[in-house]
């Protein structure tokens, strides 16, 4: 075969170029650190490593989530913080101090104006911003502050939304708590049902904490709390006596000096026939009557001071020794025809509770600091309330945080110089401390969930630590380089190289016109 010369500086050529571009090849391999230059390099290994560096990335969004969250948690979680302080300050200190009988008008109006403070500093807190400069319990609404007070009350401007940020492939997290959950739905009273006094009462009654009995399941309802007197009053046929058939005798029944009953012989009238002539000029009277357990209650439909006057008469008669008995005991005779008995209202002597469609759920004669249990219900009045004072126990509920503080700051403007004011006061103040409490522990658990998501953030924020370590060590077997191996192919192509330059060398001097002469 025939090879010519320029076939040979050709292919010497070509040998030396190739090992040059290997040689070159290994030294960038070198220069970098990677094992794969360009993806046609290891098809297999490049496509892995798209994949892997993928899983990296999203793995440090993952950590970047994470970080943001625990930020934005936190910030939450010490701000929630503050709000307990300032509650408990209120609560503990505040109201107890300025529930004392020792405080007069003057000193609780000193104790308001820390509570009305305490009260800005609640909305301040309500208002914070994160570090993005958007409001924190606003919801989705960022950019909106969401709590104000208004003429009315307190509004809140946020929605009902929560954010959420991914932290893990199948993993979201809550990075906060709308304003509503926090300030605004808060249960008051016990979380069940609430208690409070009537303002017009003019006794000193203040109506204990209440719970629920244990014994009885609770029937939700609104009842009312009326304090009256129990009397002793008969039912059945007036018994009259009647010595003269030709005069006709008849019984009259007043109440504060308005006729309510009128019966002649033989008339029959059962206990709650009684109570309900008595109830139907109430408007009239200001008196109201319930029969219970076999008992008649006299109340006044509004709180009052004033004694009840009963008044039973007999009329009609002609000779001195007619007579009847009344339906409230008194012995009428015609030498004695009326007899008006006194019903005290101070300090009432029995209660009755109603409910809300006024029917009697329960009565019973009135001691200071006794249990009065029903429904489901106990709780209790300490004092001597007057006739007719009212205490309403109604279902709970939701109250924000600040009108329980407004509440507050209110109860402290009553003038508590009479003991009826002072009755008013610690009315006030007893649901207040109850509505606080409510609040408190409405917090308590809004942190238990901040906390409980904080632990789910570390744990996932370790496992994306794990994970991203993993993919990296993948990735670092896929493409880094291995530096012995690379640095003894170097010198192993480097001598083929050298090697292909000097047979090049020697090669190319090779002539026919060399033999020549």
């Amino acid at each position: 075969m025939r090879i010519s010369t320029s076939q040979i500086f050709q292919q010497g050529l070509s040998a030396m170029l190739e090992q040059q571009s290997k040689l070159m090849q290994t030294e960038q391999q070198l220069a970098t650190g990677r094992r794969i230059l360009v993806p046609s390099d290891d098809p297999a290994g490049s496509a892995q490593m798209l994949d892997l560096g993928q899983a990296v990335a999203v793995t440090k969004q993952f950590q970047e989530n994470v970080k943001s969250a625990k930020e934005r948690l936190g910030l939450e979680d010490s701000t929630l913080d503050s709000v307990t302080g300032l509650l408990q300050r209120v609560r503990s200190e505040l109201a107890v101090q300025a529930n004392n009988a020792t405080q007069t008008n003057d000193t609780r109006a000193a104790i308001s104006l820390e509570v009305q403070q305490r009260l800005n500093d609640l909305l301040s807190l309500a208002n914070t911003r994160d570090a993005n400069n958007e409001y924190l319990f606003s919801g989705y609404k960022g950019q909106v502050q969401p709590f104000a007070k208004t003429n009315t009350g307190f509004s809140y401007s946020g929605d009902q939304g929560s954010r959420y940020l991914q932290i893990g492939p199948t993993t979201q997290v809550a990075t906060g708590d709308s304003g509503s959950d926090v300030f605004m739905a808060i249960r008051n009273g016990n979380g069940t049902f609430s208690m409070a006094g009537n303002v017009a009462n003019t006794g000193n009654g203040v109506l204990g904490a209440g719970t629920l009995s244990g014994t009885t399941a609770y029937v939700p309802d609104t009842y009312s709390l009326v304090m009256g007197q129990q009397t002793t009053v008969t039912g059945g046929a007036l018994g009259f006596t009647d010595t003269n058939s030709n005069d006709t005798l008849q019984y009259e029944l007043r109440i504060n000096g308005t006729l309510v009953y009128t019966g002649a012989e033989a008339s029959s009238q059962t206990q709650a026939q009684i109570a309900a002539s008595i109830a139907a000029q109430s408007g009239t009277t200001g008196v109201t009557a319930y029969v219970s357990g076999g008992v008649l209650y006299l109340a006044h439909t509004a709180p009052s001071a004033t004694p009840i006057t009963v008044n039973e008469t007999l009329t009609g008669f002609t000779e001195g020794t007619d007579a009847v008995t009344g339906y409230f005991g008194s012995v009428l005779t015609g030498a004695a025809a009326s007899n008006t008995l006194t019903v005290n209202a101070v300090p009432a002597g029995s209660y009755v509770v109603l409910n809300g469609a006024g029917a009697v759920v329960t009565a019973g004669a009135y001691q200071s600091g006794a249990n009065i249990a029903f429904n489901g219900i106990q709780t209790r009045v300490d004092g001597a309330p007057n006739n007719g004072d009212r205490f309403t126990i109604s279902q709970s509920a939701n109250q924000d945080i600040f009108s329980t503080i407004q509440n507050l700051v209110n109860a402290l403007a009553v003038d508590g110089s009479s003991q009826a004011g002072q009755a008013r006061i610690n009315n006030e103040i007893g649901r207040t401390l109850t509505d606080i409490d409510q609040a408190i522990g409405n917090i308590l658990n809004i942190r238990a969930r901040v906390g409980a998501r904080l632990n789910t953030i570390e744990s996932q924020q370790d496992t994306n630590d794990a994970a991203s370590l993993q993919y990296q060590e993948t990735l670092s077997g896929i493409q880094d380089l291995d530096y012995a191996e690379a640095a003894s192919r170097l010198n192993l192509q480097q001598t083929i190289l050298q090697a292909a330059q000097q047979a090049f060398i020697k090669v190319q001097g090779l002539s026919l016109f060399n033999f020549l002469r």
